[in-house]
């Protein structure tokens, strides 16, 4: 038998510094795919206790880590490796840059983790372990199985569920870009529904989906029947999802999604204006109505958190004014304002890198503050910009107008809406002296 440690390293506590802060799922799905023979034991550096790299007992440790973390990991596994143990690493920043991580690890795994790591540990078992393995983004989730809840920290704010994975979309900005093979594929009903018996008795519920509804008829009829299937099971929990803008014309759709407890659906519009969202290559927002879209998921009684990027090359200086104008007319419930940051391995990270704006110290790299050379905008004034649109949003007023939209609708949104504003309030002090370091 041999001792696995999974471990995701960084130098921050992320529960201290976000207001919307679920579980991650990778290591989960690493431990329920790690044969019984081994014993397998957790770090959550994100907002549990510290690995000590001295002490820790193991023949393998493995890490899946983001860019704002490898260079933690990368100090762990030199102690590691220098006691004899094993260093196995993941992640999309393992999948972009591989011949970096190379020199601090032993195995690399691109791709897609579960199928690679249960062919790495076949490997290990008879001692001819390979330094790089791989796994594509088109393989089928039929014997994923359900997550080893137990390897996630308690100290996440909300717990998460996933029930499918994969994003056709070349959105020039996201970190999935770096992954091959990106096909949209989902785990079997079953197979959630069970999950889903383990979270009975919890309040909410964030699917991780990258699009819950899918990209074609097929995938929609696939949800609507596990939706179906959750109504007549009536868990009792509310839950939120990330969709597509397309999402509004499936009227079907939402409203079994409201029946099976969905209350808040998150959408990337990312910006007001086509040529920003050219620049982006977000194609699939491109002659929306994002107030048309707003309304109609209104109309179904779910509210809308609208997620935007500041500093897009065509946003000019004053753009944020005209944003906070917009956010307003389209009447979304909640505000998600990120600056644009440019992944390692992803279009935007090449272009801006062969310009000598991107960030290359990816202690640094993080979506909630400016890390870029911005076009329109200094570092200082990006921060003040950002601080504006935040202000107005979760301002009492803005705060008692929501409350007001909701009150006479589905008074169960009020809870989550103001816990969501109260975390906001305190994680937003964290993120403008996290900004102000950078300068």
């Amino acid at each position: 038998m041999s001792k696995i440690v999974l471990c995701y390293p960084s130098e921050d506590k992320e529960n201290k510094g976000t207001e919307m802060l679920y579980s991650p799922l990778a290591l989960a799905y690493l431990a329920r795919n790690t044969p019984d023979h081994h014993e397998v034991e957790c770090y959550d550096e994100y907002v549990g206790e510290d690995m000590d790299p001295y002490q820790v007992e193991a023949d393998i440790v493995a890490f899946s880590a983001l860019s704002s973390g490898i260079i933690r990991a990368y100090e762990l596994a030199a102690v590691l490796r220098s006691r004899g143990i094993m260093c196995v690493i993941g992640g999309a920043h393992a999948t972009a840059l591989p011949h970096e991580v190379k020199e601090h690890f032993d195995v690399v795994i691109k791709g897609e983790g579960e199928t690679p790591w249960k062919k790495f540990l076949e490997d290990f078992g008879n001692d001819c372990v390979k330094p790089e393995y791989f796994g594509k983004m088109n393989v089928s989730l039929e014997n994923i199985g359900i997550p080893d809840r137990s390897c996630i920290h308690p100290n996440y704010h909300y717990s998460s569920l996933m029930t499918s994975r994969g994003c056709p979309f070349h959105c020039s900005f996201c970190y999935l870009t770096v992954y091959q093979y990106r096909k949209f594929r989902t785990i079997p009903h079953e197979t959630i529904l069970e999950d889903m018996e383990n979270l009975r008795g919890e309040k909410i519920i964030i699917v991780t989906d990258e699009n819950f509804i899918g990209y074609s008829e097929e995938d929609y009829e696939d949800r609507k029947a596990l939706l179906r299937k959750m109504i007549d099971r009536d868990f009792g929990f509310i839950w939120g999802c990330q969709a597509s803008t397309n999402i509004a014309y499936q009227t079907d759709l939402l409203q079994l999604m409201y029946q099976a407890g969905c209350k808040a659906i998150f959408i990337g519009f990312e910006a007001d204006d086509e040529d920003a969202l050219k620049s982006i290559n977000k194609k699939q927002n491109q002659s929306v109505d994002f107030k048309d879209i707003v309304k109609r998921i209104h109309d179904q009684k779910m509210a809308v958190i609208a997620s935007t990027i500041l500093g897009l090359d065509d946003q000019k200086k004053g753009y944020h004014k005209t944003l906070i104008k917009d956010l307003k007319r389209i009447k979304a419930d909640y505000v998600r304002v990120f600056f644009m940051t440019a992944w390692p391995g992803t279009p935007l990270f090449k272009s801006l890198e062969k310009e000598g704006r991107a960030c290359t110290d990816w202690r640094k790299l993080r979506k909630d503050i400016p890390t870029i050379r911005f076009k329109h905008y200094s570092h200082n004034d990006i921060i003040h910009a950002r601080n504006e649109v935040i202000g107005h949003f979760f301002s009492k007023r803005h705060i008692v107008t929501t409350i007001c939209r909701w009150i006479f609708i589905d008074r169960s949104l009020i809870g989550l809406l103001l816990k969501m504003w109260w975390r906001n309030k305190i994680s937003e002090k964290i993120r403008v002296r996290r900004a102000k370091t950078q300068i």
